[in-house]
Parts: structure tokens; C-alpha cells; sequence
């Protein structure tokens, strides 16, 4: 009975749940374009993986610039809801901007692999600190991403960036020190 009563609150007369107005004009696609027209797709191993030591900087192709600045061990600690303590690796990323055009790292891609090819869970613990917004060309950024990983794995690792959906990967292997 308890069940039915609540239940019964919830239904909904069809046609009442969305009462916005419709719009009255069509608004055109953000960046142009229409759902009539086909692009063409762009086949991701096209884009070169420029391949590095983690004390070396990555030189991509269109005037960008990947280094990684530090990498560190340390021990985490569960700072928001469904983390987890324990050991980790901190990774700090520099990209220079020469390509005579902003390019935005908002949505920039960092993943790494440990020595026994495990992969590195990303965490928001500190100094977690990504990059955000764009950067002019002639400017540089700095961002630090934090992975779990275990501590036997954390010696020598494998780190790519990709600093926009479809940019050349830098790929950075090495030995911690």
C-alpha cells in the first residue's frame, strides 16, 4: 500500500513535463555547418606519435612543444568521494605554443603506464592541477596530473599527451630518478 501512494505521486499527464515554448527560429550550428553536409573523417594514425625520453621535450608537428617539467612519487590521500590513498605519480607538463594560433588545453589527454604495464588511475588528489582555458602563440602552460599506481611500477614509465582530440601524441618513456 505504502508503495502505490508513492507511486501515484509520480505520474505525470502526458504532455506536462516539458512546457518550454518551442523556439522560433533555427539557430545555426556553433563553428557553421549543417547536419546536411558530410565531413570527411580523419583517420587518427595519420597523426604522428613523436616519441621521447621524459627529460627531453617532445617537438610536434604545427609549432607545439611538450616537456615534462617534474615527475615525482608520492603517496596520495582520498580527497573527494570514490578515491583512493595510496602510492602515486605525479606528473608536471609544460607546452609552448609556437604555432601562430591559440590552441585551447582544456580538454588536453595525459595517461600513463607503469613498468609492468599497468595503467595509471587519474585522481583528483593534490597537486593535481590540469591545464585550463587557451594559450596565444609564444606563450607557454604549465599543468601537474596525479596517477595511482603501484609503488613497485612507478620506476620506469610511459606517459602520452595529447593536448587536443585528434594533435599529435608526445610519448615520454623512462626511468624515474
Amino acid at each position: 500500500m505504502i508503495c502505490a501512494l508513492a507511486l501515484a505521486g509520480c505520474s505525470v499527464a502526458p504532455g506536462t513535463q516539458n512546457t518550454d515554448p518551442q523556439p522560433a527560429k533555427t539557430v545555426a550550428a556553433p563553428g557553421g555547418g549543417t547536419i546536411h553536409e558530410t565531413v570527411a573523417p580523419v583517420d587518427p594514425s595519420t597523426e604522428p606519435t613523436v616519441s621521447t625520453a621524459l627529460d627531453k621535450t617532445a617537438k610536434l608537428k604545427g609549432g607545439v612543444d611538450i616537456s615534462i617539467a617534474k615527475v615525482s612519487t608520492l603517496n596520495v590521500k582520498s580527497e573527494t568521494p570514490g578515491e583512493i590513498a595510496g602510492p602515486a605519480v605525479a606528473v608536471t607538463l609544460d607546452v609552448a605554443n609556437s604555432s601562430g594560433k591559440p590552441i585551447d588545453l582544456s580538454t588536453a589527454m595525459v595517461t600513463l603506464t607503469g613498468a609492468k604495464g599497468s595503467y595509471g588511475q587519474p585522481t583528483t588528489s593534490d597537486p593535481y592541477k590540469p591545464f585550463s582555458g587557451s594559450i596565444s602563440s609564444g606563450a607557454s602552460a604549465t599543468g601537474t596530473f596525479v596517477f595511482r599506481l603501484p609503488a613497485q611500477e612507478r620506476q620506469s614509465l610511459s606517459i602520452t599527451v595529447q593536448y587536443v582530440a585528434g594533435a599529435p601524441v608526445a610519448l615520454f618513456a623512462g626511468n624515474v630518478k
